[in-house]
């Protein structure tokens, strides 16, 4: 199903509608999709810091403790859930709370490890959302108000904790800031 055409006039129709009737919607589908469920739970959170950022730390943990190994042919899903929670912080914390985007975005490149011992990334499908983590991590560093040098010693640190290669646009961003 592509939006793209329709976005606009799907976006005017649902303006349209009643708070109701649009909660209603909601929760159904919140019944049938755990994805929906669980924007709905950090929709609640928005105002508590804390209690969004435990959210996303829940899926960060589920990461790190999960010692499945994802094949080649589930690399690319794995990758896009990954690049989803990534755009996620991005979307829902980065704009009010940079200094909170910033640890989840962190502790998101620390699983570098993690994820590139337990995935066959051979199609290069896992990377794309560290790349964005770095760039948003620089974002929000700049957006929490660190000076220069202070991005560029966090930078250093993170960058001699990589060993897989998947900080490495911290290094690309920052020469070109």
């Amino acid at each position: 199903m592509e939006l793209v055409g329709d976005k606009e006039r799907l976006a005017s129709f649902l303006a349209s509608q009643d708070a109701p009737t649009l909660a209603r919607v909601l929760l159904e589908l919140a019944e049938d999709s755990p994805p929906v469920y669980a924007r709905l739970e950090r929709l609640k959170a928005r105002d508590d810091p804390a209690a969004l950022c435990a959210q996303f730390s829940l899926r960060l943990e589920s990461w790190r403790i999960d010692d499945r190994f994802v094949q080649y042919e589930d690399a690319a899903a794995f990758g896009r859930d990954l690049l989803v929670w990534v755009t996620q912080v991005q979307r829902e914390v980065l704009p009010r709370f940079p200094g909170e985007a910033m640890a989840l975005l962190a502790a998101f490149l620390d699983l570098d490890r993690v994820v590139f011992e337990r995935v066959d990334d051979g199609g290069g499908y896992v990377g794309g959302a560290f790349d964005l983590a770095c760039q948003l991590w620089l974002t929000a560093a700049a957006d929490a108000g660190m000076s220069g040098a202070e991005i560029a010693n966090r930078v250093s640190a993170m960058l001699s904790a990589d060993n897989y290669g998947a900080r490495s646009e911290l290094r690309r961003t920052v020469v070109t800031r």
